[in-house]
């Protein structure tokens, strides 16, 4: 799970960064083509294909003077769903440790009843043990900001430390991406009253039926909001996973704006 979300983040901002670098290349190519036919005998066919390159080059050209909106948008919707993947699979993991370990035991002890235990058995027998021990109902995720995930992980102990809050402004950035993912994704991409509700902080710079334009700098902000709290959760399971490797050091959160793509 940890490494699948690591895996998600990665090709997300690979594809954002390639698909930046691709745009600038659009808008370049322009330039050498018009420069190659000037030099040209005037060639009739040649000259369509510079045309071609003029409108790919305008086209290109929006999209970078606007800071690649649509590029920014897709990768942080991307990065969230990563995010809300790990909390959602990663704490049914953690619940069911304990019952795997021991199954695991009595697996090694028996191991001639190995030979008839198929996995779907063996996940019934675990799901059978859960619900006579009373294994309390894990709530979905629901909320904006990171509620939405604590609620979730504190089920399985994984929820904020007390000596280690999620501070506000992280708390804010989760929150206004939340709602802005959903007007990305239901709203054609406008803010509504609903959303600022919401994220009240996203009136300074929205009001009520503006399409939402993210720059580089949002991508940044929210980037890295969205990566410094998955590592907080992350470096929570020391401890309880056996095997985990402590890399050393905890997520800076007071400084978590720096955790963005080096570039990005």
């Amino acid at each position: 799970m940890v490494d699948d979300f690591g895996l998600a983040v990665e090709e997300a901002e690979r594809t954002r960064a390639m698909s930046q670098i691709g745009l600038q290349e659009i808008r370049q190519a322009y330039d050498r083509e018009k420069a190659a036919f000037e030099m040209s005998t005037g060639d009739a066919v040649r000259e369509q294909d510079v045309q071609v390159f003029w409108v790919r080059a305008e086209m290109a050209r929006a999209e970078i003077e606007n800071d690649y909106p649509a590029i920014n948008a897709q990768a942080l919707i991307a990065l969230n769903s990563a995010l809300d993947a790990l909390v959602e699979h990663l704490v049914p993991a953690v619940r069911d440790l304990p019952f795997e370990i021991h199954m695991k035991k009595a697996e090694e002890e028996v191991p001639q009843v190995v030979e008839h235990l198929t996995p779907e058995i063996r996940q019934m027998a675990i799901s059978k043990l859960q619900e006579m021990l009373k294994v309390e109902e894990l709530k979905g995720l629901k909320g904006k900001g990171a509620v939405r995930y604590e609620r979730r992980l504190r089920a399985v102990g994984l929820g904020a430390p007390e000596d280690r809050p999620i501070p506000i402004d992280l708390d804010q950035a989760l929150t206004e991406f939340g709602v802005i993912r959903d007007c990305l994704i239901h709203r054609a991409g406008r803010i509504n009253p609903r959303a600022l509700e919401l994220a009240h902080t996203l009136t300074a710079r929205y009001k009520d039926g503006d399409l939402i334009r993210l720059t580089g700098e949002d991508y940044r902000t929210y980037s890295a909001a969205i990566r410094c709290y998955a590592a907080e959760v992350i470096d929570r399971l020391h401890g309880k996973w056996p095997g985990l490797t402590d890399p050393g050091g905890k997520p800076d959160l007071e400084n978590w704006r720096g955790c963005h793509l080096i570039g990005a």
